[in-house]
């Protein structure tokens, strides 16, 4: 089979690198499991998360895809990171509601 030209969903399955993210996450689901900061629920956002690791990864190794596209799987797996470590993207340690209440003398809601 070798000088035909690959075909994807053809020919046989080629084991897939792990690049750089892939390693990445894999580390950072080690140390949630290991802080137990992992339930089973977390499943299907661990398998998505490990989709775009590897997508990003795939996308970074292939000299033919754009900056542009690379630069969107980025911050596409920078939310879907956020989302897994529970990060709050909003969240930049501004004050509270209560804080800012409580600047404008307004008791804050119960």
């Amino acid at each position: 089979m070798s000088g035909h030209p690959h075909l994807p969903g053809i020919t046989a399955a080629r084991r897939r690198r792990t690049g750089r993210v892939r390693r990445g996450l894999d580390e950072t689901l080690a140390a949630m499991r290991d802080l137990g900061h992992l339930e089973p629920v977390d499943a299907a956002l661990v398998a998505l998360a490990r989709v775009a690791a590897d997508e990003l990864d795939a996308a970074c190794y292939d000299g033919d895809e754009s900056r542009y596209t690379r630069a969107t799987l980025i911050a596409r797996y920078a939310g879907v990171l956020d989302t897994l470590v529970g990060h709050d993207p909003g969240d930049d340690g501004g004050p509270s509601l209560d804080e800012l209440l409580a600047a404008m003398d307004d008791p804050a809601p119960p």
